[in-house]
């Protein structure tokens, strides 16, 4: 029974000293990893029609058509008004590679995105927010009036293009 114990302790250690091991490799590893990446250069959002600009650009890159994007402004008080896209997609587009493809536009500005599905038509509500305020915001609704096809083109991308039945 000694020789078992003495056994099992000398495994004991034996695993201890090779997970010690792994965890110094794996934190010089990441200290190295850390020292030569380039720090990440945060830019300025200078006003909201400069994220207006993002956002339409970020869109207009997606593949969809103009006649599925519409955009209206909501006055929220006398000083500040904000923009509101509706963006109609077919029912199997992936809204969440939509909502992907927004929020990296908008994060190196510092600018972070809220999303709400509202069930049971499964809208997704983007919230554009810088400081605890919504600047803008994207509603992606189903519309069954269209339908996913795939093309070379936007299967390369991850995106569908979209056409009217």
């Amino acid at each position: 029974m000694t020789d078992d114990s003495s056994y099992n302790l000398k495994k004991s250690i034996q695993k201890r000293r090779w997970i010690t091991g792994l965890l110094f490799a794996s934190t010089l590893l990441s200290a190295l990893l850390l020292w030569k990446s380039e720090p990440v250069v945060q830019k300025r959002l200078q006003s909201a029609s400069q994220l207006d600009s993002l956002l339409s650009s970020a869109l207009e890159e997606t593949g969809l058509s103009s006649s599925q994007l519409q955009k209206h402004t909501v006055r929220v008080d006398s000083l500040f008004s904000r923009s509101v896209y509706r963006v109609y997609v077919a029912p199997g587009y992936s809204k969440t590679s939509l909502h992907y493809s927004l929020q990296q536009a908008v994060w190196p500005y510092g600018v972070s995105t809220v999303g709400l599905v509202e069930f049971p038509a499964r809208t997704l509500n983007l919230h554009f927010m810088l400081n605890d305020n919504i600047l803008s915001s994207v509603i992606i609704i189903d519309d069954p009036e269209l339908r996913v096809r795939q093309s070379q083109t936007s299967t390369s991308s991850g995106q569908a293009s979209h056409e009217v039945d």
